[in-house]
């Protein structure tokens, strides 16, 4: 069980100082220190009309920071997805009952 663990500690150590990791913060950053971007979020968050709401994460997509935030967000996603199903398959734990 030590193995296991020295290993996961080893995989978030390599994570942390990942490429991907690197990106998604200065992506972060940088959004978070736009106010105008941050502003649109906010007033997305607030409007009914569908086709409002439809055009103003248009508008919040063109930024690149943005974009770039969600595509280093959705690979992260997609590796935390990945390492779940495998617990899952390790503890025999598919469904989650609660």
């Amino acid at each position: 069980m030590n193995e296991i663990i020295n290993a996961t500690y080893n995989f978030l150590d390599t994570l942390d100082n990942s490429d991907l990791i690197r990106e998604l913060t200065k992506y972060k950053n940088n959004l978070l220190n736009n106010k105008d971007i941050l502003a649109k979020i906010s007033n997305t968050k607030s409007l009914k009309d569908d086709l409002k709401i439809i055009e103003s994460r248009k508008e919040i997509y063109e930024n690149n920071d943005y974009k770039m935030y969600m595509k280093y967000y959705n690979e992260l996603s997609l590796i935390i997805m990945q390492i779940n199903q495998k617990y899952k398959e390790y503890t025999n734990t598919f469904n989650c009952k609660g």
